[in-house]
């Protein structure tokens, strides 16, 4: 569901305390009334019930037309705090004053909002586990004007999924046929390789690209750039990996993080899934949504 829309199908009301407290008070002074048959004694009874009455439908005509969809919503990794974006669009002419925002596990807010006016508000919540994760339900509310009546929604359940990676495992080394005196596999792009500078190393930059004379000389290590030179190509294998199922993808996180970050040209081979080598700057992201969901 893209949007929930607030209208009389959905909406309730009861008094709140002070309302009770409020009906008592006003039986009290028409009992009063009637007792001592007193005419200003009716005028405020009646005058108060009228404004309540009133009130009522204010309270009413507060939520509903109100419309509440998602924003943008990022993936991220299990063990951290998803961000998303709620948006409350008020699409009449009315203002709108004292409206709840209640979400499950993150702190409840009141907002007041002009007429034909969208309010984002930024919300977090935290995921542990990885895979697709349904955003929790949102409650609107109000007691505007008096604080008499209490008008909800039933929480609304958008549909909305949030994408969450697998927990990158700490750093290992990557696998052995990688790590040796180089990379055994190759990807040539060019015929030419043009030396294009130094840069700091990196974890699992190839022997062959570090500048020993810089590092003999005392001045730190630091890998050479090429530009359209050789480029290593690995593809992670389920078979690399040991331990349960949550471990070994952990550790295909960490090395498609690792990998992607060295500009490394990667692909993975899980049972059933293969992913061909790219170093294209969507494939971490391809990668680490098949982890997610494998």
């Amino acid at each position: 569901m893209e949007g929930y829309c607030l209208s009389r199908k959905n909406l309730y009301m009861l008094p709140t305390r002070h309302g009770i407290l409020f009906s008592f008070v006003l039986l009290a002074m028409l009992l009063v009334a009637v007792n001592y048959n007193n005419s200003l004694a009716y005028i405020m009874c009646f005058t108060l019930f009228s404004t309540v009455s009133v009130s009522m439908l204010y309270t009413h005509r507060n939520l509903e037309g109100i419309c509440l969809s998602y924003g943008e919503c990022r993936p991220v990794f299990a063990g951290k705090k998803l961000s998303y974006t709620l948006i409350l669009s008020n699409h009449t002419a009315r203002d709108r004053y004292d409206i709840g925002i209640d979400i499950k596990d993150n702190q409840s807010r009141r907002r007041d909002f002009t007429a034909n006016e969208s309010l984002n508000i930024e919300c977090n919540t935290l995921v542990k586990l990885r895979g697709w994760y349904t955003l929790p339900a949102v409650q609107v509310n109000t007691r505007f004007p008096l604080g008499l009546f209490f008008s909800w929604c039933r929480p609304a359940e958008l549909g909305r999924k949030g994408l969450v990676y697998p927990r990158p495992a700490e750093w290992q080394e990557f696998p052995t046929r990688y790590t040796e005196n180089s990379y055994k596999p190759m990807q040539s792009r060019n015929s030419n390789d043009d030396y294009s500078g130094l840069r700091q190393y990196r974890k699992g930059d190839s022997p062959q690209h570090i500048d020993w004379k810089t590092y003999a000389r005392g001045k730190g290590l630091y890998s050479k750039e090429f530009l359209g030179g050789d480029m290593p190509q690995m593809v992670f294998n389920w078979d690399d990996t040991r331990g349960d199922r949550e471990q070994r993808i952990s550790l295909l996180t960490r090395w498609v993080i690792e990998a992607g970050a060295l500009g490394i040209r990667f692909g993975i081979d899980l049972p059933g899934v293969q992913v061909q080598p790219s170093s294209d700057e969507r494939q971490v992201a391809k990668c680490l949504k098949i982890l997610a969901l494998y």
